[in-house]
């Protein structure tokens, strides 16, 4: 779920990392903990030190979507922590030329993630749950957020920097534009199988050098037992009792907080001088007495106020929510009734009148309205709770009984459960690669034993036993002989098209027509008018031929050629060539060219300065530590 919510980032380790990130508890008033125990650093970057802790937190995710043997490999974690050095760099330096991300400004990008919404709303239950299943801290979020809405704000001023020309800009447009007219035809292998002759020698060589072809890889069925946290919850039925008790300890929890609806008028303060503001301020004080003389706040708002935003709409603010707006306006505007109009009040902008236009008290959700959370969150209370007490117990009979996984099934209460055929590289059913790594240990597919315990997450383990295995194997020549004569067949029959296909090229370029060869090696004529680079309808290698050839003369057509996959090669006569009339552009077309070599340049720019910050930078790795 969370590995979802993720900017475009380079490296497939960058990604993973910079993706999974989680919400922050403190922003709702639950307190955040901090790893205990001494810190190792696995790397330090001009003085800053990568805990291990930092590493195997990045690391620990990614043992559940990558393959076992790649996850614990060297070379995957000293790229690991290159990528943990690189985002080190990148925020230091962000942090050192004044980007920030302020609290107001995290709220928001948490809010407007879509997976902790519920009916449109964020919903902070949902949030939590979410966040605990990926076993991730608030601590970890909001840093991972803020780090990662820091780096792109560099990056977008990059892009923003970067200088684009009209000539440019037109180039690109014609490149775009640009139409072309084509002839092609395609010297097809089906023409030449008839000629092609195979023999048992080259029968015998393909089969030996394609080692696998005609092979059924090892496969194994498992037995599998699971125990987790999320389904003992669902066994728990909570009492009456437990409900209410829940409801009455968690009584803030399920309180709907004040709601306040505020407009304002704003004069602003132009200039420094002691003069601007007394004049501002005169301006708000002549304001205010015109509103409690019973001129209307919204009429005065839209002829008056210095918001542009707002004033339209009578300085309606909307709903005002906690840290959006300046401290000082918003310390006025909770300190106001219904209809009540502040005095002028004073913050970085300038001058406001504010006034609140509607206020919902708060209000305690009532009993019936929450059960359904008080439930869920009881049972998963519950759930955890049994889960560690059984997860021990668990772990104890699966190894002391090796011979089964009933006896472990029988004492919790479990199911056994049988997979389908899978092989090392996984199954329709079988994609978890912990459950493949299991089955395909030395001891445990030989039907010796059951797995040790295998972590899925915190709060969920499992353990597997081999069934049926199946070796592999591979079938001999003689059954697969007319699958690889067909294979040899093909192969040939295409080499001897594209060989033709190049020898008609040469020849149309050392002056003979495309209509006579065609004729004399009876292939079929295709046209195809006013293609563009992106036109669709025509093969992807022959629309690339047709743009990588020349212009065509008055006398004679521009050729190229291409190979077209399994299909054979295509011979290409490019017959006209059109540029866009400058004065017929799309000016939105203009645009789009302009902010795509805009991003391209300022990538290139940020690509530079990515490589300059890791060239001037003291970089240290630990390799020891990475374990």
């Amino acid at each position: 779920m969370l590995s979802k919510i993720r900017e475009k980032t380079q490296g497939i380790i960058a990604t993973f990392i910079l993706a999974l990130i989680a919400i922050p508890f403190a922003l709702w008033g639950i307190n955040s903990y901090f790893d205990a125990g001494p810190r190792v650093a696995v790397a330090k970057v001009n003085g800053t030190e990568i805990s291990q802790n930092d590493y195997r937190r990045a690391l620990e995710p990614l043992r559940g979507q990558l393959p076992p043997q790649t996850v614990e490999s060297a070379a995957f974690k000293k790229q690991l922590v290159e990528s943990l050095v690189e985002q080190t760099l990148l925020v230091d330096d962000a942090l050192d030329q004044g980007y920030r991300v302020s609290n107001a400004r995290l709220a928001n990008l948490i809010r407007e993630q879509e997976y902790f919404r519920r009916d449109g709303q964020f919903d902070v239950e949902r949030y939590q749950a979410l966040l605990r299943n990926e076993g991730l801290t608030a601590r970890e979020f909001e840093q991972r957020l803020r780090d990662q809405n820091l780096t792109g704000q560099v990056r977008a001023g990059f892009s923003a920097s970067a200088i684009v020309t009209n000539e440019e800009i037109d180039a690109l447009v014609r490149l775009l534009r640009q139409e072309r007219d084509i002839t092609y035809a395609v010297v097809r292998p089906d023409s030449y199988r008839s000629r092609v002759m195979v023999t048992p020698e080259e029968i015998q060589a393909y089969y030996d050098k394609h080692t696998d072809l005609g092979r059924s890889p090892e496969q194994v069925r498992i037995a599998y037992l699971t125990l987790s946290a999320e389904e003992l919850a669902k066994r728990y039925e909570p009492t009456k009792a437990e409900i209410e008790k829940a409801y009455d300890e968690n009584a803030s929890r399920y309180v709907k907080p004040v709601k306040r609806r505020a407009s304002h008028i704003l004069i602003e303060v132009k200039g420094a001088s002691e003069g601007a503001v007394q004049q501002a301020l005169s301006r708000a004080q002549a304001l205010e007495k015109q509103i409690r003389a019973g001129a209307d706040f919204s009429a005065l708002a839209r002829k008056s106020s210095d918001d542009k935003e707002s004033a339209p709409r009578g300085g309606d603010l909307g709903e005002i929510r906690p840290g959006v707006l300046p401290a000082e306006l918003e310390a006025a505007i909770v300190s106001l009734k219904p209809g009540q109009v502040s005095a002028p009040v004073r913050t970085s902008y300038g001058y406001h009148l504010a006034k609140v236009t509607a206020l919902t008290p708060e209000m305690r959700r009532p009993l019936a309205e929450v059960r359904s959370e008080l439930v869920r969150d009881i049972r998963a209370r519950k759930g955890e709770e049994k889960f560690y007490e059984l997860s021990e117990k668990f772990r104890d009979i699966v190894y002391a009984q090796q011979e089964s996984l009933e006896p472990a099934a029988k004492a919790l209460g479990l199911k056994v459960r049988l997979s389908d055929w899978f092989t090392r590289s996984g199954g329709r059913d079988m994609k978890d690669p912990r459950f493949i790594e299991a089955a395909f240990q030395p001891d445990v597919l030989s039907k010796v034993r059951n797995s040790d315990a295998i972590e899925l997450s915190h709060q969920a383990i499992a353990a597997v036993r081999v069934v049926e295995h199946r070796p592999e194997t591979r079938g001999s020549l003689a059954e697969l002989r007319p699958e690889v004569e067909r294979r040899l067949r093909e192969e040939k029959a295409l080499a001897l098209a594209q060989e033709t296909g190049r020898a008609l090229l040469k020849r149309l370029r050392e002056g003979e027509r495309l209509e006579a060869l065609a004729r004399s090696e009876a292939l079929k004529l295709e046209v195809r008018k006013g293609l563009t680079r992106g036109a669709k309808g025509v093969e992807p290698q022959i629309l690339q031929a047709a743009f990588r050839a020349g212009e065509p003369t008055d006398q004679r057509a521009a050729y190229e050629g291409a190979a077209v996959g399994s299909q054979g090669y295509a011979v290409v006569a490019v017959t006209r060539v059109a540029d866009p009339e400058a004065g017929k552009i799309d000016p939105a077309l203009r645009e789009r060219a302009r902010r795509t070599l805009a991003e391209q340049r300022g990538a290139g720019y940020y690509e530079a300065y990515r490589a300059g910050l890791r060239q001037q930078a003291k970089i240290k790795i630990y390799e020891s530590a990475l374990q």
